[in-house]
């Protein structure tokens, strides 16, 4: 008789388990929400590199707003992603380019320069490896996730992926970052691709940049208009 209270509990609480895990599942969009009227606002510095140029640093900033629904389709909806940018961070917004964001129930896919990128797959697990141009005719580009539900900076709550691709040799360094906070979206990205000085024996295995560039994306402010 006094196995049945401990039997009901223990069912009781690995049923708890097994929802939780659905709920976590069901809201692991929330990590890139998609609404119209949000908005965020990124610092980007910009380093682009040439053997016969001094590197060329900038910096600057872009604000990306979800705009209106367009359309809604086999479980997936399309929204308009307004971008703006301005050269200092008191200038006025001037109007950039506008993209597009899909949100389905097993990805994120944002349509850059006519071009689409699988930039999230769902549910968010270790296991999952995804071709981020799955739906263009680039070479195959797999993506994965490093940590999940760790603090980063600020955030609590964040998932950061980065490329399978990424190395660094003697000839190259490639780095593909990016950070997402829970009920944020993107708050950091990286993305580095530099090729070393092969031109000469005196400068192989120097570390001297041929060409190439690195870019990194800080979130400064967020919200919903």
């Amino acid at each position: 008789m006094f196995n049945y209270p401990i039997t009901i509990i223990g069912t009781l609480l690995l049923l708890q388990a097994c929802q939780q895990q659905d709920v976590l599942e069901q809201h692991d969009s929330n990590y890139a929400p998609v609404e119209t009227g949000r908005y965020w606002v990124y610092e980007v510095q910009d380093e682009r590199y040439s053997l016969s140029n001094l590197p060329i640093l900038s910096t600057y900033y872009v604000k990306e707003t979800i705009g209106e629904l367009l359309s809604i389709g086999q479980g997936g909806k399309t929204y308009k992603l307004i971008r703006y940018k301005r050269s200092r961070l008191f200038d006025t917004w001037k109007a950039d380019s506008i993209w597009t964001v899909q949100q389905w129930p097993d990805k994120l896919i944002r349509t850059e320069n006519n071009t689409a990128y699988v930039k999230l797959t769902f549910p968010v697990t270790n296991k999952n490896v995804w071709n981020q141009n799955e739906f263009n005719v680039m070479p195959i580009s797999t993506y994965r996730y490093n940590q999940i539900g760790k603090p980063y900076g600020n955030y609590a709550n964040t998932i950061q992926v980065s490329s399978t691709q990424n190395d660094s040799t003697a000839i190259s360094l490639n780095r593909q970052f990016v950070v997402y906070g829970y009920q944020t979206g993107l708050i950091y990205k990286e993305a580095t691709a530099l090729a070393y000085c092969q031109s000469s024996p005196s400068c192989i295995g120097t570390g001297q940049i041929e060409f190439g560039y690195r870019q990194k994306w800080v979130l400064r402010e967020a919200g919903k208009e």
